[in-house]
């Protein structure tokens, strides 16, 4: 027979788990009970703006003469933005100019450029020396343009 001192102990071990039992399962419904919170806002994101594309003096090399067409245009761009551009043509601006040692003699030039399409790819804040041709001179140029350099402006059509 089971004494009195062992139905005790027993019961005291299944009180004691049922209390366990009951403490973990409110602990468990403490923490579903807990509350979920989310939120909601704004950030900002601020676009830079495109700086123009300018050009520097460029070596060259004598091609021009009474009767040529489509000699090179040589050009130094320079990219000052923080992302890379390809320029896709390269676009005639104006008369093109001689020198100021031939300004005098060269006044009728007879130099023109015809817009070329090009795929030149300038590094963001960076520079890049290339040619195109397209550079004319006709036969009315005047004597005293023999020598000269002329500065021709252009300007540029580029994608990011």
């Amino acid at each position: 027979m089971e004494t009195t001192q062992k139905r005790q102990r027993r019961w005291s071990k299944k009180l004691l788990a049922f209390v366990l039992v009951s403490i973990s399962a409110l602990g468990i419904g403490v923490a579903f009970a807990a509350w979920t919170v989310g939120g909601g806002g704004s950030g900002t994101a601020t676009a830079t703006s495109a700086q123009n594309l300018t050009t520097s003096v460029a070596l060259t090399t004598a091609e021009l003469y009474p009767g040529i067409t489509g000699a090179n245009l040589y050009l130094t761009v320079n990219n000052p933005n923080p992302f890379p551009v390809t320029v896709t043509s390269v676009n005639a601006n104006g008369a093109a100019v001689p020198d100021a040692g031939h300004a005098a003699g060269c006044v009728t030039t007879g130099v023109t450029f015809t817009t070329q399409a090009t795929s030149q790819t300038i590094g963001a804040n960076g520079s890049s020396s290339f040619t195109v041709p397209g550079v004319s001179m006709t036969n009315a140029s005047d004597n005293g343009c023999q020598g000269a350099t002329f500065t021709i402006p252009v300007t540029f059509t580029a994608t990011t």
